[in-house]
């Protein structure tokens, strides 16, 4: 009964923080950019247009970081999580005991991953937002943050780390653990922006569940 009681104490507050909504009644005038919250299976990446009047991703994060070395791409998408983690579980089937155990139960380096996207995937799994500016701007922000991009100037990529042709991984602030998961990483960046969001959430479906009227 003592093991019992901690998987259940915790997916009885993610469950409670899913259902508390954040920033739902603001209304903004004039969300003039779109972007996109995209779910791969347990993890959610937020999209943005790669060039906009308030920033240029690729600038920051560069197209020749990748393998493919893309031109024109018109949007990149961003998510957080355990470096040991992204290095040793490219698909979810890859999954080790050990793995997830040090993700979620001891200190370790985080990363940013990125990809680029020449147009945005079709997919169930998505939802368009629309933003302001200054939404857009905090959002930027809470990105920048997360690898410290402010401070360290260019920024270099994880060297031999890719999922795909066309993404990178960055050293990122802060540890992953059982409360501070790729989708909380996610959720707290909509808090953050003054976007709509859950109070907690470990789980896609409640930051999901926010955009589903």
């Amino acid at each position: 009964m003592i093991f019992i009681a901690p998987p259940v104490i915790y997916l009885l507050l993610a469950l409670i923080g899913s259902v508390i909504p954040v920033n739902s009644n603001s209304e903004i005038e004039n969300t003039d950019i779109e972007i996109y919250l995209y779910k791969q299976d347990m993890h959610t990446d937020i999209l943005l247009p790669v060039k906009s009047e308030i920033i240029k991703w690729d600038r920051i994060f560069k197209p020749e970081h990748t393998l493919s070395n893309p031109q024109n791409s018109e949007f990149i998408g961003f998510g957080w999580g355990d470096l040991n983690f992204y290095r040793n579980t490219p698909q979810w089937e890859d999954l080790k005991l050990d793995v997830a155990f040090k993700a979620l139960f001891l200190r370790s380096q985080s990363a940013l991953h990125t990809r680029f996207y020449q147009k945005i995937p079709v997919s169930e799994n998505l939802v368009k937002i629309s933003v302001s500016e200054d939404q857009y701007k905090k959002l930027t922000e809470y990105i920048l943050e997360t690898v410290n991009a402010e401070n360290k100037g260019e920024i270099q990529p994880v060297s031999g780390l890719h999922y795909y042709q066309d993404d990178a991984f960055y050293l990122a602030e802060t540890s992953f653990h059982l409360f501070k998961t790729c989708n909380t990483w996610t959720n707290s960046a909509l808090k953050a922006s003054g976007l709509k969001a859950c109070l907690w959430t470990p789980f896609p479906k409640g930051i999901f569940d926010q955009y589903s009227d």
